[in-house]
């Protein structure tokens, strides 16, 4: 039968609270991916909506007036283009929206100088 020493204990206790530590941060970074997430998807979903409004401004004309086909799938193209443009550079407002937000995340101990 092997003894148990208090060092052994105590390595044992700060074994727990490493990986403790690790799952917190570890859910905390999946916690702000899914934020970023959400920030760049309403980025996507604002980018939509004015590019829409800019179609709607522009008069039809033409020999044929467009079908219920081409608008749905002009709809489609554009919400396409607005979440590659959302999730690539995009226009700022969904890093924004996550650096604002992303505040509200608190941080595991350790992150913010605490054990």
């Amino acid at each position: 039968m092997e003894s148990i020493t208090p060092a052994s204990i105590q390595f044992q206790k700060s074994l727990q609270s490493v990986d403790n530590r690790n799952e917190k941060q570890f859910a905390e970074s999946i916690e702000k991916k899914k934020l970023l997430e959400a920030c760049k998807d309403f980025e996507a979903i604002l980018l939509n909506n004015m590019l829409s409004s800019m179609r709607e401004s522009i008069p039809e004309g033409g020999l044929f007036e467009k079908s219920y086909g081409e608008k749905m799938y002009q709809s489609m193209l554009d919400e396409e283009m607005t979440k590659e443009w959302a999730h690539g550079k995009g226009m700022g407002i969904g890093e924004l929206l996550y650096k604002q937000l992303s505040r509200s995340i608190k941080p595991s101990a350790g992150e913010d100088g605490q054990k």
